[in-house]
């Protein structure tokens, strides 16, 4: 099933010291680069994906793909590792049998193999909550904070204590195990007497959690609605937003038509064309701004966006890969990350996110995908899926390109806590991002 979409320098050098994996031999400092990561495949791929509709189908076998098996978690942390990635937000369902149908906790068999990989010592994690799940409200677009909810989140986070926060490759910041909460924005009601209470339950079990709430989108759910009044605004919700340790986002694309809500044209053709370096840079700085920088905000880019191939009747624009036709496929991801995460990245919290490595139904994956690169689908128009851009036969250009950008990001940081100018050759600071 796939998700619900909505269309100082001293003290943090030792932060990010503290938390990089121990087989980490460089003496310098890295800001932290983490990849949302799904543990859903190939059952997955039953949901719809861009890969089955291209000509030729580009799907990768399901044994390739196996969320179950070590040696997948072991590959994908070798190349996530080379490609200059600290850490996967792993994603997580809780039980919710009267609404989707499933027990999502099976994911946590699929953790086992995870963690059984063979070099999971070179690999920090955290684990990527998915909030919504314990009762979306789809018409309201929002998720009411109940006391059963309340219930439900502090026997899920005491699961996380006892069965993750204690592996030495768990990711903490400060010494503070880490937990990202999906759709955060749309919570309502009591948010802080539940996200309080969690902090309770688990201050008794010895952890004190950093919690990073997905916050940061061009439009939210207002943490008190009116019923009288819309169901979603342009402006951060402060109250909400301070109950968290940091926010970000988990993707920035906009969809939906309503342009009054956000920005539809930085979504529609190539980035190139569009005024999204800009824009995502403002949504950045309008949410640091909102708490005067007392709540740090994460920087989350992502390769592409194309749901086309199990969402096709709600018509999303896909986001191609391509920055401007003909340049590579990994030219938006490397764009976005020098011209928007690098330039945004918090001095409090040195952190970037990518999303994602792994999802094919969104299109969004960064990791090793082969294949022939084609504009054709199996539509009768040919390009009702592809919308005409090219897809297919990225291999690992992704993963080369996220190095050297993540090589430039250290570089700018080991610069700003030095108190060093950054270069102006710097490629965040070229007019290729104005």
């Amino acid at each position: 099933m796939a998700r619900y979409c909505l269309g100082a320098a001293l003290g943090v050098t030792l932060l990010v010291a503290a938390i990089l994996p121990a087989a980490a031999k460089s003496p310098t400092v890295h800001p932290l680069v983490g990849a949302y990561y799904y543990l859903w495949n190939p059952e997955n791929f039953a949901g719809g994906t861009l890969r089955a509709h291209l000509v030729p189908p580009q799907l990768p076998a399901g044994s390739l793909v196996n969320s179950r098996s070590p040696k997948t978690a072991a590959r994908d942390i070798t190349n996530a590792r080379k490609a200059g990635i600290n850490f996967f937000a792993i994603d997580w369902w809780p039980d919710d049998p009267g609404y989707s149908g499933e027990d999502y906790q099976g994911a946590d068999d699929a953790m086992q193999s995870f963690l059984k990989a063979p070099n999971i010592s070179q690999m920090r994690f955290a684990m990527f909550y998915e909030t919504w799940n314990l009762g979306f409200d789809a018409g309201r677009e929002s998720t009411p904070v109940t006391f059963q909810m309340e219930l439900h989140f502090d026997a899920d986070m005491a699961s996380f204590a006892k069965n993750y926060f204690h592996n030495k490759s768990y990711l903490r910041i400060d010494g503070r195990p880490v937990v990202f909460l999906y759709l955060s924005r749309t919570l309502t009601g009591d948010v802080a007497g539940m996200i309080q209470g969690a902090r309770t339950v688990l201050k008794r079990l010895g952890y004190n959690p950093y919690f990073i709430g997905d916050e940061v989108y061009w439009r939210v759910t207002p943490e008190n609605p009116n019923p009288a009044g819309p169901l979603l605004t342009t402006t951060p919700q402060v109250n909400r937003i301070e109950q968290f340790d940091a926010i970000t986002s988990y993707i920035l694309y906009y969809g939906d038509p309503d342009w009054l809500l956000g920005p539809t044209e930085d979504f529609t053709g190539y980035p190139g064309t569009t005024n999204i370096v800009a824009d995502e840079r403002h949504l950045l700085n309008e949410y640091s701004a909102a708490t005067d920088g007392r709540v740090p905000v994460v920087p989350d880019i992502a390769s592409s966006f194309n749901d086309r191939g199990f969402r096709l009747p709600t018509n999303h624009p896909a986001q191609p890969r391509q920055w401007l036709p003909g340049e590579g496929p990994a030219s938006t991801l490397d764009h976005l990350f020098r011209c928007v995460a690098i330039p945004e990245v918090s001095p409090t919290l040195p952190m970037v996110m990518v999303t994602s490595w792994d999802d094919w139904n969104e299109d969004t994956g960064i990791e090793p995908i082969g294949g022939t690169p084609t504009d054709v689908d199996n539509s009768p128009s040919g390009k009702a899926y592809t919308q005409g851009y090219t897809y297919g036969g990225e291999g690992r250009k992704a993963l080369t390109v996220l190095r050297a950008d993540v090589n430039q990001l250290d570089r700018r940081f080991a610069a700003s806590a030095d108190g060093r100018t950054v270069p102006a050759k710097d490629a965040s600071q070229s007019s290729s991002c104005r």
